[in-house]
């Protein structure tokens, strides 16, 4: 199996209900797409579409893992960590990443998992009646 990434206009994927409230609405999603700073992927495998990644420029080698899923047909098949190196590799080889940050909110403990398995590592967090975050960074 192997990942590959196409650039992307809108999130077709399907999630859990409780899984959309860890993203962005789907509309804000698609306006996002649209941002000078931003560039969207559909995830697919060999031959189906299996998730969703975003990335938004915050300075000149770094950016922000805004969104990020795997279809829930594909999920528990380790092809989100797989889906996450492919998107690294490529920020590093054709975006000149240096840096990628992501937040993650308090009880995912899936996205915790992943995403320090691929090392990012906790920076602080964010407590405010209305956000309840963790903030990761990758050095890459």
């Amino acid at each position: 199996m192997t990942i590959h990434l196409r650039k992307s206009n809108a999130i077709k994927i399907s999630l859990e209900e409780h899984q959309w409230k860890q993203i962005s609405a789907p509309q804000r999603i698609k306006s996002g797409c649209q941002e000078e700073n931003v560039i969207a992927f559909d995830i697919y495998d060999d031959q189906y579409l299996i998730g969703f990644a975003m990335v938004k420029q915050f300075a000149k080698d770094s950016w922000f893992l805004w969104n990020f899923a795997i279809d829930r047909n594909f999920q528990g098949k380790k092809l989100g960590y797989e889906s996450l190196k492919t998107l690294i590799d490529i920020m590093k080889t054709h975006y000149q990443a240096k840096r990628m940050t992501t937040t993650y909110t308090y009880g995912n403990e899936i996205a915790k998992g992943l995403y320090e398995k691929i090392a990012f590592v906790e920076m602080d967090r964010v407590e405010e009646a209305d956000c309840h975050e963790v903030n990761m960074m990758i050095s890459l």
